[in-house]
């Protein structure tokens, strides 16, 4: 099939039906985005990531474009992969994502405040040991300090033994 407005092959098909009558419009790609019908190409060499952040800003708003940037300072999970994968990484998560989970939390659950029994000893995600750790291994691996990170690692696995 041949584009409508031009002798190039189509590869843009749209049919609407307007008063009961049915219209198609074959075009190719093109006059497809002269016309305005398809997104504009994307910039030579750009990053996948920053085109899927334009995308989700521009279709559902600042707010998720914002947590789809937004990642965990002591886990490094980023929201995005929680969305995907629907597990948090830390109790850290609960702060990061705070603005993205709240509505969640309320959808699922009717309230975004936590009812019920608590652990007699709670300690700060910023203050346990472990979070802390994985984050120095983290930074360690950023900085090739390969050394450094198998000792963290190390000290990970021997606690993973004593418990």
């Amino acid at each position: 099939m041949t584009c409508q407005r031009c002798s190039r092959e189509a590869s843009v098909h749209l049919s609407e039906t307007v008063d009961g009558q049915r219209r198609d419009l074959h075009l190719c790609g093109p006059c497809a985005r002269k016309a305005g019908l398809t997104p504009p190409d994307p910039p030579p060499n750009a990053a996948l990531e920053a085109i899927v952040d334009h995308l989700i800003v521009q279709h559902v708003g600042e707010l998720v474009g914002e947590l789809a940037r937004t990642a965990c300072p002591l886990c490094g999970l980023k929201f995005m992969d929680f969305r995907t994968g629907g597990r948090l990484g830390c109790p850290n998560d609960y702060e990061a994502f705070a603005p993205g989970l709240l509505p969640l939390l309320r959808a699922a659950h009717g309230a975004s405040r936590h009812v019920g029994k608590i652990p007699r000893k709670r300690t700060p995600p910023s203050r346990s040991p472990r979070l802390r750790l994985r984050a120095r291994l983290r930074e360690a691996i950023a900085q090739e300090d390969y050394e450094l990170a198998a000792t963290i690692r190390d000290q990970l696995r021997q606690e993973d033994a004593d418990r």
